[in-house]
């Protein structure tokens, strides 16, 4: 009933996942920079979905999702900087 949920859900746990994933690899600071560079690849997949041709559910859900994935790539590019 809720897809905007479901989606937003789903991407707060992939994002966890492979930020802990790096966080616990070998090698976290190298990996932390490819991390952020896939997130920051997907955020313009984001807006390329947003330019398109959308109804207004899909759009706002989109956006939503956009929104929250631009916070994560911040916190992912401070924790680069911080090393």
């Amino acid at each position: 009933m809720h897809p905007g949920q479901v989606v937003a859900t789903v991407a707060q746990m992939t994002w966890a996942r492979g930020t802990e994933q790096v966080l616990r690899s070998d090698d976290a600071l190298g990996g932390m920079p490819a991390w952020l560079q896939w997130q920051i690849g997907e955020l313009n997949n984001l807006v390329l979905l947003i330019r398109s041709n959308l109804t207004s559910l899909q759009r706002k859900v989109v956006v939503a999702l956009c929104t929250t994935d631009v916070h994560a790539r911040d916190i992912l590019d401070e924790m680069v900087q911080s090393r």
